[in-house]
């Protein structure tokens, strides 16, 4: 069953039986009422008249023809009374009840009738009466004392058609008002199931919009799958120019390591003409190695995960990090200078695996090497700030051009000083510096605020003295 046809049906049988319920509720409750009203008015004309019966001829009480005063009646009705005596034998009786007199047995009450009277259903002549039957005197007589019931039951068809109407109308305004509801929401979920359909046939555009306006729920489940869409788009685009990127730098090396074997092979050369041809081969294979390894770490760093559980020294990462970076200084004769740690007497720790975070904090430091300038010293501070450690690599070059700015942590993208120069490269060191970063839940940040050269900052963060 559909949705819409399966709500309507739930909200329509639901408030159906509510209203039900309510309703024969209020209509047995207001008869019931009407009936004690009617009753106790006939109890207590019964008890009058039959004190004057017995008055006027005691041991064998006489009624007459007369009036009842009957509760939500205009006018006095017609009475009708009976009396018993104590073995139930009819001893009296008004003309109006013809040759139905009912017998002392029908009445339902016992030879000794209590003081507050037996109610009592009666028909007389076509006529619906209500009755009580109660005692006469001392010697066990008993007066039956009946009016007709016709307001009770005016009332109570009256009320039986009011809510007969009002439970119909009720149905069908709920009926109607359900499916128009089922509808709106079936149809948010239908403008979602489309476009979830789209995404699958590979429509990234695709998105539901104001396509759902039936709920605030369904709403906010639309503006999620948008958002998921959207970041899905934006995730597929970077893997395409990732995978483009990583195409066009391994095209490069190979396309040289290809030329040169062939002109190896083309004519012969002696020993030291192959072995300078294997040794320049050697160099593009290396290239491509060190490149290698680049995309493989970039992939692995861009997923989400934790990279260890290990408790490590940041003054050791720091100054292991120096020393795997000294061979590029020293081919450029910079120095690595590293400034007193900021941090008070106790070192600093932070929790992660080693390796990478050396890893992410090299590049850092070959980054500075390579973009500043000969001779100049590249400078490395440690500094504690809250609940983190920020280790901060300063160099003295050009710094990052503003349009540079918003890029330079993207794979594969250098800055427009390196375009036209041959440094080596491919652009992956800061987005790999960064993803290790994050994954730790810290950052690699540009200071932008900073003057004279680049200053990039690696925040991680720290442990408690209790946990380290």
């Amino acid at each position: 069953m559909k949705l819409k046809n399966r709500l309507s049906l739930a909200v329509t049988v639901v408030s159906a039986a509510t209203l039900l319920t309510s309703f024969l509720t209020v209509y047995v409750l207001v008869r019931r009422d009407e009936t004690r009203d009617l009753d106790l008015a006939l109890v207590a004309q019964a008890h009058a008249l039959a004190q004057i019966a017995d008055a006027k001829n005691p041991g064998r009480p006489v009624v007459l023809d007369g009036v009842a005063e009957v509760p939500e009646s205009l006018r006095p009705t017609q009475r009708y009374i009976a009396v018993y005596d104590e073995r139930g034998v009819l001893l009296s009786a008004t003309m109006n009840f013809g040759s139905e007199v009912p017998t002392f047995e029908s009445l339902g009450a016992s030879t000794a009738v209590p003081t507050e009277g037996v109610p009592v259903d009666l028909g007389v002549n076509g006529k619906a009466l209500r009755g009580v039957t109660v005692p006469v005197g001392d010697g066990g007589a008993a007066l039956l004392y009946a009016a007709s019931r016709r307001t009770v039951d005016e009332d109570a068809s009256f009320l039986h058609r009011i809510l007969g109407v009002l439970f119909l109308s009720a149905t069908v305004a709920t009926a109607l008002f359900s499916r128009w509801l089922g509808g709106r929401l079936a149809g948010d979920v239908h403008a979602i199931a489309r476009v979830a359909r789209e995404v699958e046939r590979g429509n990234l555009e695709a998105r539901v919009g104001d396509g759902a306006r039936g709920s605030t729920e369904t709403r906010a489940l639309a503006a999620d799958l948008d958002h998921m869409i959207e970041h899905l788009g934006a995730l597929v685009a970077a893997q395409r120019l990732f995978v483009s990127h990583a195409a066009h730098e391994l095209r490069s090396p190979l396309s040289t390591l290809r030329g040169e074997l062939q002109l190896a092979l083309r004519r012969p050369r002696d020993a030291a003409g192959y072995q300078r041809t294997i040794e320049e081969a050697l160099v593009d294979v290396e290239a491509l190695s060190r490149l290698s390894e680049d995309l493989l770490t970039l992939a692995r760093v861009q997923a989400p995960r934790s990279l260890g559980t290990e408790v490590v020294n940041v003054g050791d990462i720091v100054a292991d990090a120096l020393r795997l970076a000294r061979g590029p200084a020293e081919a450029r004769r910079v120095s690595l200078e590293q400034a007193p740690e900021n941090t008070g007497t106790a070192p600093l720790f932070v929790r992660g695996d080693r390796s990478e975070i050396i890893r992410a904090l090299r590049n850092l430091v070959d980054n500075a090497v390579a973009h500043g300038p000969a001779e100049a010293p590249v400078l490395t501070t440690i500094t504690r700030r809250d609940a983190s450690v920020e280790i901060a690599v300063i160099d003295r070059g050009p710094g990052v051009a503003k349009e540079d700015e918003p890029h330079i942590f993207e794979p594969f993208y250098r800055g427009t000083r390196d375009r036209g120069d041959d440094r080596p490269g491919a652009g992956l060191g800061l987005a790999i510096a960064r993803g290790i970063a994050r994954n730790l839940g810290g950052d690699v940040s540009l200071d932008r605020s900073h003057e004279g050269g680049a200053r990039f900052v690696l925040s991680l963060p720290a442990l408690s003295d209790a946990d380290a």
